[in-house]
């Protein structure tokens, strides 16, 4: 019988299965999306989020912040978050602020 594998916890190791190749075999060029704040784990929740849309994202710790990575567990300058560059646009797209409702109905009262 097979057991259960316990995964709670564990970072998942498949980015480079998952980031899209060209048509020769190569990986497609990653791109900036944006910076972000680790110590408060926004990038881990990012990373997360665009994951679950089918985006995969990669994180690079800038060379001033490895040092506080190595020491505190997460750097406090942050990181770059990059993306698959045809992917760029859908992932601006999930990190855009969503329109304030309550804005929108006050312009269309007056």
């Amino acid at each position: 019988m097979d057991e259960a594998k316990l995964t709670w916890g564990e970072a998942p190791r498949d980015l480079m299965d998952r980031w899209p190749r060209a048509a020769d075999g190569s990986l497609e060029k990653a791109v900036f999306l944006t910076d972000t704040f680790e110590a408060d784990a926004q990038a881990d929740m990012l990373v997360e989020m665009l994951r679950a849309y089918g985006i995969p994202a990669a994180k690079r710790y800038d060379k001033d912040g490895t040092l506080g990575k190595v020491m505190l567990g997460f750097s406090g300058y942050g990181v770059a978050l990059y993306v698959p560059e045809s992917m760029l646009e859908d992932a601006q797209n999930l990190l855009a602020p969503a329109p304030d409702a309550a804005l929108e109905d006050d312009t269309q009262e007056q």
